[in-house]
């Protein structure tokens, strides 16, 4: 039973880590954003929650979670210091261009109803690599 366990464990795992490369897509100027690897862009701290979970969807789920609590605060900053430097029509489009990027990354990471818990997993990595990757396109603005 504890070897079938841990190869389930190893097994939800790989299934775990494919849809997280599968979810990471390629910026095009419409409704994707930048793609950027996951070194660049998570903490970590993520990696090493994803580690210890041993395949434990809610474990997985909560890393996945907390991760995406610093990165959508990350994503904030940039957008508020981004946002200062910028004249009001500046602002109006950046505003725009923002609510543009959450119905974009809304629409994109809607989960498969009949998906199951991958699908969900699959939906909350999406949105943490939208909003990480939306962040860091967002800092670099702000530094130019």
């Amino acid at each position: 039973m504890m070897g079938q366990t841990r190869r389930m464990s190893r097994i939800t795992m790989t299934i775990f880590f494919a849809l997280v490369a599968m979810s990471v897509e390629p910026y095009a100027a419409s409704d994707e954003q930048p793609s950027l690897s996951k070194a660049q862009v998570f903490r970590p701290s993520f990696d090493k929650c994803v580690d210890g979970s041993e395949g434990v969807t809610l474990t997985l789920n909560n890393c996945i979670g907390a991760e995406y609590d610093f990165q959508d605060k990350r994503l904030n900053d940039a957008y508020q210091r981004l946002r200062k430097g910028l004249s009001g029509s500046a602002k109006t489009a950046l505003r725009d261009e923002e609510r543009a990027w959450i119905a974009s990354r809304d629409k994109s990471c809607t989960p498969d109803p009949d998906g199951g818990t991958a699908a969900m997993l699959d939906a909350n990595q999406c949105q943490l690599n939208k909003t990480a990757a939306w962040a860091a396109e967002l800092e670099k603005r702000a530094t130019h």
